[in-house]
Parts: structure tokens; C-alpha cells; sequence
């Protein structure tokens, strides 16, 4: 008997087309500016699982269209290392494409046991894919103040790309006040160790952020993201051509652009 999506939803599984996103509601300590975890409408909470018994009961039960399932998309997944990794080695026996993005710097040990991990995926005939996200230079102290320098997070990127693993880079959200030269810093100092860039709009509760002194050159929408649970109302802020402006840069160097990681895999399994 089929379940139905707002079962799935009512456990932390937002099913979004051929993909599965997961919420835990668990706590990130990393307190980035742009972050729009605390305004959704559940509580997060410390000290809870990655992924209850319940989730892994109804992930054994998706539809046959999923293909994906994309870890950690309320927090930041490994931030307990060891419960992290046991919940991608449980999940990698699930004949699925996986997904994981972090913030954090991480050891040669940690990369180590994740290349093996994407090897078991491999083997299956499915893809592990490894996002890290970098989408500002100078100004990370700035919207990201308790994360990893840049740097620390490239060398991460280059550890996991040396190791074997399909890497990516998430350059989001596309934060409008970037400028193109610091854009630029951030591909070539990240394009020879990943397979590609994805990108996305910056999604604010209020549009009037401190950090966003002038919004008269900005497009403004107020919607309903898809990829986040039912009842989230966001606005959508974009810097008209910038979108355009990191894809010609991205082109100069080779390098293509995806909308989202769920597109960033479809292209891994081509290679």
C-alpha cells in the first residue's frame, strides 16, 4: 500500500520530484547570517537523531521514482561526526543516490572513510555525492561567523576530490552582495577539485537584513519554496544578472553550473 506524501512530510521527508530531502530539526551550531533554519516552522531542537527509526522505516518505503535522497537539509549533517557517519553507511545499502553538503573542515581520516563509502555506493551503481560549500572570499566573517575559514574548507574539497570522491561545490545561496571579482576568487581557487558548481537564490523570513543595506536593485518575491516543508512562506532575493554573471565566469573556466545538487548528480552518473 502506497504512503502518502504528507506521511512522509509529517516525519521530517520532503519529497520533492525524484528526490528526498531530510529534516532532522536538530541544532546547527554554525549561525550563519543568511540561514533560514530558525524560521521554518518546527522548533530545532539539541540532541535528537540524525534520522529516526520511523525515517528509516519510511525511506525503505519511498515511491520507486526517488532516486535521491539529500541529507541533512536543516543543519549541518556532520557535526557528530560518528552518528553521521553511521547513518551514510546505513543508507548506502539502499540502492539510492546520496547527498551530503557541509561547512566544516575535515581530516584526511574523515575523507578516508567517506571514499570508502562512496566506493560500497559505487558498487551498487549509484552515486555519493559531496558538496562543499564556499560562496563568499572576503566577506565570510562577515555572513558566516562561526564556520571554517575558506580556506580550511578547500582544503577539505581537495582532500575529498584527491580521494576519489565526486565533489561539488555549493555557491549558495548567491548572496547579492558579492561582488563579480569576489565571485571569481571562489571558482578559481575551488575549480581543480570538483566537478562542478551549483547555485540558488537567497531566501530571507524579512527581506530588510541587516546585511542587505540597499534592496532597491534587488528582486523581491514572496513564496512557498517547493523543497521546504508545506506552511514555510520565504522571499526569494536575486541581484538581477548575477545568476548570468557566475555562469559566464564558470564558462571561462570550463566549468559547468547546475541548479541544484539533485542536477549536479544526474550529471555525475554521465561521467
Amino acid at each position: 500500500m502506497s504512503i502518502e506524501k504528507s506521511e512522509f512530510e509529517k516525519h521530517g521527508l520532503k519529497i520533492d520530484k525524484d528526490r528526498v530531502l531530510t529534516y532532522s530539526q536538530l541544532s546547527c551550531p554554525l549561525g550563519c547570517r543568511y540561514c533560514f533554519v530558525d524560521d521554518l516552522n518546527f522548533n530545532q531542537k539539541k540532541n535528537v537523531a540524525y534520522l529516526t527509526e520511523e525515517q528509516f522505516r519510511l525511506i525503505d518505503q519511498l515511491p520507486d521514482k526517488i532516486k535521491l535522497i539529500m541529507l541533512g537539509c536543516d543543519t549541518e549533517f556532520l557535526q557528530n561526526k560518528t552518528e553521521a557517519l553511521a547513518i551514510i553507511d546505513r543508507l548506502a545499502q539502499r540502492r539510492l543516490d546520496l547527498s551530503v553538503i557541509t561547512k566544516l573542515s575535515l581530516s584526511k581520516p574523515f575523507i578516508q572513510r567517506l571514499s570508502e563509502i562512496a566506493q560500497s555506493v559505487a558498487r551498487a551503481g549509484n552515486i555519493f555525492s559531496f558538496s562543499v560549500s564556499i560562496l563568499c572570499a572576503e566577506s565570510a566573517r562577515q555572513w558566516e561567523p562561526k564556520v571554517p575559514s575558506p580556506e580550511k574548507r578547500i582544503e577539505t574539497l581537495k582532500r575529498a576530490y584527491k580521494a576519489g570522491i565526486k565533489t561539488l561545490v555549493a555557491f549558495r545561496p548567491l548572496l547579492p552582495t558579492l561582488s563579480d571579482a569576489e565571485m571569481e576568487a571562489v571558482v578559481k581557487a575551488t575549480k581543480s577539485y570538483c566537478y562542478g558548481f551549483y547555485s540558488g537564490a537567497l531566501y530571507l523570513k524579512d527581506p530588510m537584513h541587516e546585511l542587505l543595506p540597499d534592496t532597491s536593485n534587488l528582486t523581491i518575491e514572496r513564496l512557498q519554496p517547493a523543497w521546504m516543508p508545506k506552511g514555510n512562506i520565504f522571499y526569494r532575493i536575486e541581484k538581477p544578472g548575477q545568476m548570468q554573471t557566475l555562469r559566464e565566469i564558470l564558462q571561462k573556466y570550463n566549468k559547468p553550473l547546475f541548479e541544484g545538487a539533485a542536477e549536479g548528480i544526474k550529471y555525475l552518473k554521465t561521467l
